[in-house]
């Protein structure tokens, strides 16, 4: 990486990116140190302090030793990439973009550096912007599960659920069993009234998630779906099915919401807007359970 001539200070270089790569990042900063003080203008010996500082949590500077590395050498992918990084750690998200747009300039074709990009875009609110780049990401990479569920969230969050919705198709065509794109493929059915597909997709998920926490999510789904058809009958099955999961709250208070719309006992109970907006916490949480779960 250095045009630098080779010096003494090169073992010391190379024990440090030992150090580094056994995680002892203290260690591996005194020799970039060390060996800086021979070479104070070696780009390997920056970028090798800026990787340490930025493990020991010492970002700004980390930053200036990485900014001096791509002044020194403004074609050095590693020096841009790590600056990237240092950038985001630090919440300099305007100066990481320019960082990654140099990175990016430097290697067009770069999938994770398209990536990366686009969510810190995404996280700057520059949501065009965003999907501009994880489009681009998907096309250089079809098929890549990953892209594709970065894309979908992007789209559900600018509420696009069109667009959330044709990316998680994609997901499913790849894997009809996906536990996550099965969740969000239903809870985007539910929200564009396509119950008939809702109801499936929660049928299905019960099938492929048969833990009994899991089960309960999709049952609550299938009750919020005749709900909104206005299924009482079938609802109420669903929601007594249900107390045989559990009888905790959001399970009681569906049985007694359909019930009054059956038997007409309307006293204290909630209505149907606070439902969904409780199936919706319901269903933040399950799915962030699953997203996070071991693969």
């Amino acid at each position: 990486m250095s045009t630098s001539p080779v010096k003494p200070s090169d073992d010391v270089y190379q024990r440090g990116l030992t150090f580094f790569r056994a995680g002892n990042y203290a260690r591996a900063r005194a020799s970039a140190d060390e060996a800086l003080a021979a070479d104070p203008k070696n780009v390997s010996y920056l970028i090798l302090r800026g990787m340490s500082l930025i493990e020991l949590d010492q970002t700004d500077e980390a930053i200036e030793a990485l900014q001096q590395a791509t002044r020194i050498a403004p074609d050095e992918v590693d020096a841009w990439r790590h600056l990237a990084v240092a950038l985001m750690t630090a919440g300099e998200l305007n100066e990481a973009v320019d960082a990654f747009r140099s990175l990016l300039h430097l290697r067009p074709n770069s999938v994770p550096v398209m990536v990366d990009l686009g969510n810190v875009l995404f996280m700057l609110g520059r949501v065009e912007e965003a999907i501009h780049m994880m489009e681009q990401a998907c096309r250089a990479q079809p098929g890549d599960l990953q892209i594709l569920r970065n894309l979908a969230d992007i789209y559900a969050s600018a509420s696009r659920p069109e667009r959330a919705l044709a990316t998680t198709a994609e997901i499913l065509e790849l894997r009809p069993d996906d536990v996550l794109a099965n969740c969000d493929a239903a809870w985007l059915f539910l929200q564009m009234e396509r119950y008939d597909e809702a109801a499936n997709t929660f049928r299905h998920l019960r099938k492929i998630d048969a833990e009994q926490e899991h089960e309960l999510y999709a049952v609550h789904g299938l009750i919020m779906t005749e709900i909104k058809r206005r299924n009482w009958r079938r609802a109420l099955d669903l929601a007594i099915e249900a107390t045989r999961l559990d009888r905790y709250e959001f399970t009681t208070t569906l049985l007694a919401f359909i019930s009054g719309r059956l038997f007409g006992k309307t006293g204290g109970e909630v209505n149907e807007k606070e439902l969904m907006a409780r199936f919706e916490g319901e269903h933040r949480e399950h799915r962030r359970g699953v997203a996070e779960a071991p693969a």
